[in-house]
């Protein structure tokens, strides 16, 4: 599908309601396509800033935030046309993850790379830090329960932390993942309770209690990981990217075999779809946007792709 000579793509966000419409953070801006990716990608805005991390409205849809690695996180009310930054309290502007709640669009979350957690309930008018009792505050990852949304988990340099009251109050569980780098946090999509942690470098973890306790794979991956992503049709199946490709597992992470693109050496991000039938997994990295609905058997390259 190519991200159009913008360079690698570090972020993807797909509309809630219309499968056409797919949001990409490339190394020169924001790109948008009105296809599915057949003809082009053009940018919309935020050149240079290399988005890390998008979200969309879900009531909403035309109202965006972009978290940017240097300037902060900006916001679009009008489909990416026109954005303003919205940085207001908040100290570290180097945005590495953020979560929107699923029924509140004004509530959004931001992860940064060393000062925690800020959170803004008036659409990014104003922020505030919200990281009592998270130790570690380097955040590489943040995923919201979407049933229970006060409840919130993060990846950080040193384990995963979780918060039931909305971010007021951070723990990490005595039985928990602890003392190892959590490069990425994905929830099954179909029971929240399940959740997958990709570490460096001891492979994917995965907890069945809401993140009580956690056990390894039989066969761990040893690949630097960078992106996870659980199938919505098939939720035993967890995809996950890393320097060496990208790799899945028939058995809720026990043990991988690979899904192709083993040309990439980074694997940004990975995106399920479930609005298709089958799901289509979305990859942004080195070759910019592509995508496969055949557990990366094929992988769809159309449009322009970077020289």
């Amino acid at each position: 599908m190519g991200s159009p000579g913008h360079g690698e793509t570090q972020a993807i966000a797909l509309h809630p309601t219309n499968p056409d419409i797919i949001y990409a953070g490339a190394a020169k801006g924001l790109c948008k396509t009105l296809n599915g990716g057949k003809d082009n990608w053009p940018t919309y805005g935020l050149d240079s800033y290399s988005p890390r991390a998008i979200v969309i409205g879900n009531s909403n849809p035309d109202l965006l935030y972009a978290g940017t690695y240097e300037v902060g996180v900006f916001k679009s009310e009008d489909g990416a046309l026109n954005w303003e930054a919205v940085n207001n309290g908040i100290s570290d502007l180097r945005i590495r993850t953020m979560v929107i709640h699923p029924e509140n669009d004004q509530v959004v979350y931001a992860g940064t790379a060393g000062t925690g957690v800020f959170k803004t309930v008036n659409g990014g008018e104003s922020w505030k830090e919200v990281n009592h009792g998270l130790i570690d505050k380097v955040i590489r990852s943040l995923v919201i329960d979407p049933i229970n949304p006060d409840t919130l988990y993060a990846g950080t340099w040193h384990g995963v932390y979780k918060t039931a009251d909305g971010a007021e109050n951070w723990s990490a569980d005595p039985g928990g993942l602890y003392d190892v780098d959590v490069r990425i946090l994905a929830l099954d999509p179909t029971n929240p309770n399940i959740l997958y942690a990709g570490t460096q470098p001891r492979g994917v973890f995965r907890s069945e209690d809401a993140g009580k306790t956690w056990v390894s794979g039989a066969q761990p991956l040893t690949e630097f990981i960078e992106s996870m992503a659980v199938d919505p049709a098939n939720p035993s199946h967890v995809y996950v990217g890393t320097k060496a490709g990208v790799f899945v597992s028939l058995d809720k992470a026990d043990t991988f075999a690979s899904a192709g693109l083993r040309w990439s050496n980074h694997a940004w991000t990975l995106v399920f779809d479930p609005k298709t039938d089958p799901p289509t997994l979305y990859y942004g990295g080195v070759g910019g946007v592509l995508k496969t609905t055949t557990r990366g058997f094929q992988w769809e390259v159309t449009g322009p792709v970077r020289p």
